[in-house]
């Protein structure tokens, strides 16, 4: 009995070991994938899990990106109008934050400060009508704050085209 209460806790422990070793060394990435013994010793779920955040990680930071690019040409319209924007507004760059949420913050940030200018400085015959009565949806969540920035940002292009 003794020896076999033995055997169980040594095969016990080569697995634990085994898995350990898959865990520190197996790293999945959708752009390299594992090699081949990773791949043996590693759980298909495991792998399809890290691949999909990372798919997904990497389209917010596209989606990101889009926005910061769309809002970028919204100053640069802006500038270009006949409009006498503030001189901070006509010179202003989107900076790129540490991570996503920070980069949400200086969008929305430079979002309201093009919103407020449009308001205050665009003829009302010229205004749309959707700006003037557009409020920022309240938010509880990154997707949610996604989808306000997404729509302003689209208000604020239309207008830009009509300036």
């Amino acid at each position: 009995m003794r020896k076999f209460i033995i055997l169980i806790t040594l095969a016990v422990s080569t697995y634990a070991t085994y898995a350990q070793s898959c865990t520190k060394s197996c790293t999945p990435s959708c752009a390299e994938p594992c090699t081949k013994t990773c791949n043996e010793r590693c759980t298909k779920t495991c792998d399809q899990q890290v691949c999909e955040k990372e798919r997904s990680k990497t389209a917010e930071a596209a989606l990101i990106s889009s926005m910061r690019s769309d809002l970028q040409t919204v100053i640069e319209k802006a500038s270009k109008s006949s409009v006498a924007f503030d001189s901070q507004l006509k010179e202003a760059t989107i900076e790129e934050g540490t991570n996503d949420e920070e980069s949400l913050l200086y969008i929305s940030r430079v979002a309201a400060s093009i919103r407020s200018e449009f308001l205050n400085k665009v003829e009302s015959t010229k205004l749309m009508a959707s700006l003037k009565d557009y409020t920022p949806s309240p938010y509880s969540t990154k997707q949610q704050m996604v989808a306000n920035l997404k729509q302003e940002i689209q208000l604020l292009a239309t207008q830009a085209e009509n300036l």
